[in-house]
């Protein structure tokens, strides 16, 4: 939607621009004005102003400079709507109302009332928990390290142990089964047409947005013989495991403040952390992490630690991690706690001073992996040493920046016992043949040429950007007649370039129309290119060829990366692992087969 200038104006000047930036950057008076280190890049010496009078900021450094809602678009990674609500909160003004069609406002209530739903769900478990038909659960609670101020601080919950006293308290606040449903909080039983509440006999975790509203739920058993461990909500409107990281929420100041984030696998790990002081930390929902992980990660810090298990599992879903993080330009380091199997565990025995200790020693995520293959080839032959170094190449290949390429090569080196660049050039030997990062890295400039091809920064190969730039310009075509078939046809992650996943990103979700990519200067070259393609059918035609393309480069990469997990779980000896990765490849090949015959 657009805001009158008016409107805008009157944010900005009800807003406290100092206030505002100081909850992000250390701000000390200089003058007229206040000055700290720029938070848009590294440095050490204060170059970051912000000026009250003129209600604006600059960095002499980086060139980084705008007024207080741009400071919130680049510090929260938001739209400039998304920015100037937030604002227009903070400073209790009431923004005019969107015009919508009826099917946006019909959305809208259907998101709202899920929203009332959770909200509910998560006083009616509270106050199941403080109940006498809590007891037990307070006791498990209690007995895992907790107090009462952490059931109160995080809303922990008690779903009884009966088959509709949810549904049943649902349905007198006025809710419908359908709506129940929608919302993950009961099921249906099919052989007997019935509904059943989804959460039974269980401790409940609540799990919020990043503004602290529930959108779903994860629960603990109370019993081991009632079905898994834990059970989460599935996805709905609100909730995306691919996008919702436990108590972010709250972990997002302390991130900030820290420098880092602890990444762990889950709640308990997480509340455990929190309940030490350790509030920068994020727990997992029982899914792999994703690139929308990473790039949500990226708004609060540059660096994570993770702090998962420490079995085979562990490490396994560490490795899964590196790509979508790395890829989102954040550093990646792995706490290794000994003699104990998660962070929790190691809390109940040790303090918080030696568990920050041991954050401080860490290795990066190179030196961690090293570490851990290093007892497999002590006193092997130089030779097969040597041989080890293959593996580390598709992931180093995925790292945008040439200076962590060079130090992730050096520390792998090191602790294979081989102190010499030999790595080096082996990654440098496949970028010659055309290796590229499999996902997103920035891309500086539109184009590729003989200087940019040989300096220290890698880049994207000049057929990659044009493919994907060319889609998108094709979009504004037929006053955005391409864009559902695009969005049904394509997801963002078929997309390279970092920008140009989220332009796509974005007008999947409707929050930028497809005439706005005309402002992209990067798509510049391709508005000229599409003007040859006069006639509608060229066009389509066009779309159809590049969007088949982008498809074929994407499961490329997927089966790249399935043949090289492959590989590993061969090496480590899992043969359970490696033939279900083998099935895996026959079955995204076939799938391919049969959609490139279905064209």
């Amino acid at each position: 939607m657009k805001y009158s200038d008016e409107i805008i104006q009157r944010v900005k000047d009800s807003t406290d621009i100092v206030s505002v930036v100081g909850e992000y950057v250390s701000l000390k008076k200089a003058g007229n004005s206040y000055k700290g280190l720029c938070p848009f890049h590294s440095e050490k010496s204060p170059s970051f102003n912000v000026s009250a009078s003129r209600n604006g900021f600059h960095c002499f450094g980086c060139g980084k400079g705008g007024n207080v809602i741009t400071f919130i678009m680049e510090m929260e990674k938001m739209p400039f709507p998304e920015a100037l609500r937030l604002l227009a909160d903070k400073a209790n003004i009431a923004l005019p109302k969107q015009e919508e069609s009826t099917r946006d406002l019909a959305a809208e209530k259907v998101r709202d009332r899920m929203q009332a739903i959770n909200e509910f769900a998560g006083k009616f478990f509270y106050e199941r928990l403080l109940s006498q038909d809590g007891q037990a659960c307070r006791d498990y609670f209690k007995g895992r390290g907790f107090t009462k101020e952490d059931a109160v601080k995080y809303q922990i919950g008690f779903a009884p142990d009966g088959w509709e006293a949810l549904k049943i308290q649902g349905q007198k606040a006025g809710f419908t089964p359908s709506e129940l449903l929608s919302a993950g909080l009961i099921v249906h039983n099919e052989e007997k047409n019935k509904d059943y509440d989804k959460f039974r006999n269980r401790l409940m975790f609540p799990v919020k947005d990043n503004y602290g509203r529930i959108i779903a739920f994860g629960g603990r058993t109370l019993s081991d013989e009632a079905g898994p461990k834990y059970l989460n909500s599935p996805e709905t409107l609100l909730f995306k495991k691919s996008e919702c990281l436990y108590l972010l929420d709250m972990a997002r100041e302390a991130i900030r403040q820290k420098g880092y984030v602890l990444v762990v696998e889950g709640y308990f790990d997480a509340l455990a952390l929190h309940h030490f002081g350790l509030e920068n930390a994020v727990a997992t929902l029982g899914t792999a992490l994703t690139s929308q992980h990473g790039r949500l990660l990226k708004r609060y810090t540059t660096e994570v630690v993770f702090s998962y298990d420490a079995d085979m599992a562990g490490q396994a879903a560490v490795l899964r991690g590196f790509e979508p993080l790395v890829q989102a330009g954040l550093n990646i380091r792995v706490l290794v706690m000994p003699d104990v199997k998660d962070p929790d565990e190691y809390l109940q025995k040790h303090s918080k001073e030696e568990f920050e200790a041991m954050v401080e020693k860490a290795p990066g995520f190179f030196r961690w992996w090293a570490q851990s293959l290093k007892k497999k080839f002590q006193g092997s032959p130089v030779e097969e040493r040597m041989r080890a170094l293959q593996g580390f190449v598709p992931m180093i290949l995925q790292i945008p920046d040439e200076v962590l390429v060079q130090a992730a090569c050096s520390a792998i080196e090191s602790e294979l016992g081989l102190d010499n660049r030999d790595l080096l050039t082996i990654v440098n030997t496949e970028r010659k043949k055309g290796v590229r990062p499999t996902a997103a890295a920035r891309v500086e400039a539109p184009e590729t040429s003989a200087d940019t091809a040989a300096s220290s920064k890698p880049v994207f190969a000049a057929n990659d950007l044009q493919i994907e730039a060319d889609f998108l310009a094709l979009l504004t075509e037929e006053n955005g007649e391409f864009v559902p078939w695009a969005v049904n046809e394509l997801s963002p992650e078929v997309f390279l370039v970092e920008n140009f996943r989220q332009l796509f990103e974005e007008l999947s979700a409707g929050d930028i129309k497809p005439e706005q990519l005309n402002q992209v200067p990067e798509l510049a070259p391709s508005f000229i290119r599409i003007e040859n393609q006069s006639e509608k059918k060229h066009r389509e035609a066009m779309l159809n060829d590049l969007a088949m393309a982008l498809k074929k480069r994407y499961i490329k990469r997927q089966l790249a990366d399935l043949k090289y997990r492959q590989a590993e779980a061969e090496k480590a000896g899992d043969v359970q692992q490696a033939l279900l990765l083998a099935q895996q490849m026959v079955m995204l090949k076939r799938q391919h087969s049969q959609e490139v015959e279905s064209k």
